[in-house]
């Protein structure tokens, strides 16, 4: 009786899988991006990039309201797994086109509408309320004065 282990291993999936993240691998941007960083009205020294990292990090007077990097933390790994990104069709996909840009475009999408929840339910419950006496905005809620901020919130796949 030989001590040898005779076995065939099919590696085919795990090869295509391995040569669709070759060569340099795409990125999903999700924030202010390219032209949606400028106010609309033109008006004050201020863009939606250095207004949304005021309220991302916070300031001397100003809490911290993260609308980016907290909620897509807590949020995006269920969603992917909720939407089918991880289903068996979904990576077979990925494997038979050899790029995970599409798969990438998923996730970015998803990261987008987690950002719009986030300033529709107050950073799901997290914003500090704000301690201006009698500050008033158009509809009452956090970060959404005039809402540029909110609609400059955007994904790129590069």
């Amino acid at each position: 009786m030989s001590d040898e282990l005779d076995f065939k291993l099919d590696t085919k999936k795990l090869d295509q899988l391995i040569a669709a993240m070759k060569g340099a691998l795409p990125n999903v941007r999700v924030g202010v991006l390219g032209e949606k960083a400028m106010r609309g009205d033109g008006k004050g020294s201020q863009t939606n990039a250095t207004i949304g990292a005021i309220h991302e990090f916070g300031g001397s007077k100003m809490p911290m309201r993260s609308f980016l990097r907290v909620p897509i933390s807590e949020n995006l790994q269920k969603r992917m797994e909720s939407s089918g990104a991880f289903d068996k069709d979904t990576l077979a996909k990925v494997i038979k086109d050899k790029s995970i840009r599409q798969w990438l475009n998923i996730m970015g999408k998803l990261a987008q509408m987690i950002v719009t929840e986030a300033f529709d339910t107050g950073g799901f419950g997290k914003w500090p309320a704000w301690k201006t006496p009698g500050y008033k905005n158009e509809g009452g809620r956090l970060l959404q004065d005039t809402g540029e901020l909110r609609e400059s919130i955007t994904y790129e796949v590069k």
